[in-house]
């Protein structure tokens, strides 16, 4: 076992390596960028200084000092600069209007002031180095500055974990204490009433999307209990009482929306060893049903229920981006979000590894719970 699990870690680093080549990749199709946002929010000003560097250029190439040229020498550096983006647009220096001549200064010193801010944040690099850029400062546990507003990608990163891990764990506790009991009920009840309402229980959770639940409960709660949810998130450890009114509702509604498909294959997992001929050889020893059920065919019918609990990891992640934004909750998922819509390439590509990271060490758990499950598995 040991090694088996040594193996599975050593075959974890291609996999993330491959992850972070594509996420790099893959961002690179993506219309416009972090800068084309930055500069069209209007939260950085720099175009006259970008348009004065091209000035200066235009008179260290001419031989002349920038700092020591007159005003006139200046003046002549700049129409050139100028000039020469009028004739890129077709239009005739000597024949441009004040007006041309000012939209082509706007244009340049907008195009400058990028390629600057590119050139800055390492964006102007090609595909391999920007990705090497970032694989060799995330070896040293340095994720990258966000792209807008330079927080730190680490840092945001270990703010927001904990908060979707509490959301995702209790999620997912709330999936499985209601897919497996019921999921064992209905089988074991097969055809019967309480079959039919498990079955349609789970076909409704399948159908209501999580979005419409939680304004649903957010509405009614207002109108019967003239009661709001928090708008500020706290730890847990800060004030549990307030974090589980926030964190409490929108886990239980990401866990009963997940509880769907995993109570049907409980049900059907469980109909299918409950025909296996060594179950009705425990019968008849005369083992009472519940003996049966609990000590043979659960422990066998749960082997593909686990898989599929390890499959909806990456779902909790997408499914709670929702719940996240409806109740306020600054988890990973929030984070991402905003990010792509920003374009901004460390903090997406940070958020993608945790997520790749968790996947792949849940789905080594998932593994190893198998020979837990099953003494037959055996790992060579």
């Amino acid at each position: 076992m040991a090694q088996y699990i040594v193996r599975r870690i050593i075959l974890m680093i291609p996999t993330l390596v491959g992850v972070s080549l594509l996420v790099t990749a893959l961002l690179r199709l993506l219309p416009a960028d972090a800068v084309d946002i930055l500069v069209a929010g209007g939260e950085v000003q720099g175009g006259q200084a970008a348009f004065k560097e091209l000035a200066d250029q235009r008179l260290a190439a001419d031989g002349k000092d920038p700092a020591k040229a007159s005003l006139t020498d200046r003046a002549r550096a700049e129409n050139a600069v100028i000039d020469q983006e009028l004739k890129k647009e077709g239009i005739d220096p000597a024949q441009a209007k004040d007006s041309q001549r000012q939209a082509a200064k706007n244009t340049v010193s907008l195009n400058a002031y990028k390629d600057a801010i590119r050139q800055r944040l390492g964006l102007d690099k090609n595909y391999i180095q920007q990705w090497a850029s970032w694989a060799g400062d995330a070896l040293r546990g340095d994720l990258g500055k966000s792209v807008l507003g330079g927080r730190d990608v680490s840092a945001e990163l270990k703010r927001r974990i904990p908060v979707s891990m509490e959301l995702g764990i209790v999620a997912m506790l709330v999936s499985i204490g209601i897919a497996v009991p019921f999921g064992v009920l209905s089988a074991v009840n097969q055809d019967g009433w309480m079959d039919y309402a498990l079955r349609g229980f789970a076909i409704a959770m399948l159908a209501i999307p999580s979005f419409f639940m939680a304004t649903i409960i957010i509405a009614l709660a207002a109108r019967w209990y003239s009661y709001s949810f928090p708008v500020r998130y706290l730890d847990l450890w800060a004030n549990p009482a307030q974090n589980l009114q926030l964190v409490l509702v929108p886990a239980v509604i990401l866990g009963v929306g997940l509880s769907g498909s995993l109570l049907r294959l409980t049900r059907a997992q469980m109909l299918e060893v409950l025909r296996q001929d060594y179950i009705r050889t425990a019968r008849a020893k005369g083992l009472t049903s519940r003996r049966v059920i609990s000590s043979h065919a659960m422990r066998n019918a749960l082997i593909p229920v686990v898989t599929v609990i390890g499959l909806q990891v990456p779902v909790l992640v997408g499914g709670s981006l929702v719940l996240e934004a409806i109740f306020g909750i600054p988890g990973v998922a929030q984070y991402l979000f905003v990010s792509i819509a920003n374009r901004d390439f460390p903090a997406i590509i940070g958020v993608n590894m945790v997520v790749a990271v968790m996947i792949v060490v849940v789905n080594l758990l998932v593994d190893v719970s198998y020979a837990l499950l099953d003494p037959r598995v055996k790992f060579a």
